[in-house]
């Protein structure tokens, strides 16, 4: 009736508890932060459900033997012989009731993203709560993983410093790591990250990786980063790099905490020039709406938990327990106010007002990052698609854009509603 496949564990809390030992039920995904995702047999159906943003991925598929399989990665359907096109995902924020007779899911949301980011509530009182949530989040981190190494992966930007500092208060013995490019001299986030670790007092590994093991990181970056577009192939790169060195350092496992989502939440993101071409643009759309647009397309792609997942570690995004808070900032939204308040003394201004560079690049001059490397090997756009098509068994772009439309992936299909005098499946 069931088969799952779930390796992806949940790291989620109650707010008003703290620490969150027990199952997650439609009853208490309502009121968990953090990320889940989970599918078991209710008699002769099966109940599915995911967290809000989606950052824990959750593909189904029926089986005329199985049932239902569920999954976290779309890999482990296709070994289990189903074709792409007929892999659905549970859609974010919802609990889905799937019936394996008729092939339908009947969906329920208990949660969902506003239209528009921004509020008229004030920056100071947002602040002061997304404070609170990220101590209280870190208490439950400590409590309910006593016993695991914490690592904190560190780029020298404000994003992931600033949860670097509260790392460094919950968790004496954390140890920060960053990537950089064999190359000299060090790159800007390199020479940023060993900087913030001293100020902080944090045990500093820096993970070199020369260009061949850049592309020797691409086939496991797209299978287990769940994606093909070149952005989020990028970040999987240097995900793989930093997750294997921590994963050989930790052989039984270590907790990751990263600065990830607070540049979707914020819209913090411009294009990246390069050999005359932009690289990562993004969708014409007002600040407001590209927020809540770039928070929205979470719930596809899984450059970090599937990524860090892979090698045994547990990833946690401390910044997608404070999405309501942050996606109500009003705009035009101050990052460098945000961050002064949200890292209370503890980092120089300097850092908190660094101008943003991805860990793609790196570097102001765009050479000593992922993308210039994979693209001086020929490994373009297109080529990633490719690839990813090959390693899931897609037959062509035409079955990849009918199953992934506007960065979601297709949902379960809904029971139909028979017309009236006909004795056929009904909703409940």
């Amino acid at each position: 009736m069931l088969e799952t496949h779930l390796p992806v564990t949940n790291a989620c809390w109650i707010p008003a508890e703290g620490a969150h030992s027990g199952a997650v039920t439609p009853d208490t995904a309502r009121i968990l932060l953090g990320r889940f995702a989970d599918a078991r047999q209710d008699g002769s159906q099966v109940i599915a459900l995911r967290d809000p943003l989606g950052l824990n991925k959750l593909y189904a598929a029926f089986h005329p033997d199985v049932g239902v399989i569920a999954a976290n990665y779309l890999i482990d359907l296709i070994r289990a012989g189903t074709s792409f096109s007929d892999i659905y995902a549970i859609p974010p924020g919802s609990v889905v009731t799937l019936d394996p007779q008729h092939r339908t899911g009947a969906v329920c949301r208990f949660a969902a993203l506003p239209s528009r980011a921004g509020s008229d509530r004030a920056v100071g009182e947002l602040a002061a709560e997304i404070v609170a949530l990220l101590d209280q989040g870190m208490q439950h981190l400590a409590a309910a993983h006593p016993n695991l190494p914490v690592v904190i992966c560190l780029s020298g930007g404000a994003d992931s410093s600033v949860i670097a500092s509260y790392a460094r208060q919950h968790f004496p013995h954390a140890i920060a790591y960053s990537y950089c490019l064999d190359a000299r001299p060090l790159s800007e986030d390199a020479t940023a990250a060993r900087a913030v670790a001293g100020h902080l007092g944090l045990p500093f590994r820096l993970v070199h990786a020369d260009r061949q093991a850049l592309l020797d990181a691409v086939p496991s970056a797209l299978v287990h980063g769940q994606d093909w577009r070149d952005f989020n192939v990028h970040a999987a790169v240097v995900n793989e790099v930093l997750a294997a060195a921590i994963a050989t350092d930790h052989p039984q496992g270590a907790l990751v905490l990263t600065g990830d989502l607070m540049n979707e939440f914020l819209a913090d993101y411009t294009p990246v020039p390069h050999g005359g071409t932009d690289y990562y643009r993004l969708p014409r759309l007002s600040p407001d709406r590209l927020r809540v647009h770039l928070a929205r397309g979470l719930q596809t792609g899984d450059r970090e938990v599937g990524v860090f997942t892979a090698h045994g570690l547990t990833v946690v995004q401390p910044y997608g327990w404070a999405v309501s808070q942050l996606l109500a900032l009003p705009e035009p939204v101050s990052k460098p106010q945000l961050m002064t308040a949200l890292a209370r003394g503890t980092l120089p201004v300097k850092v908190l007002q660094r101008p943003k560079l991805r860990a793609q690049i790196g570097d102001r001059k765009a050479e000593t990052g992922v993308l210039p490397q994979l693209l001086r090997a020929g490994i373009t756009q297109r080529s990633l698609e490719d690839r990813f098509r090959r390693a899931l068994g897609i037959r062509s772009p035409l079955e990849l854009r009918s199953a992934v439309r506007g960065g979601v992936h297709q949902p379960v299909p809904a029971p139909r509603i028979p017309a009236e005098g006909h004795h056929e499946y009904l909703t409940s």
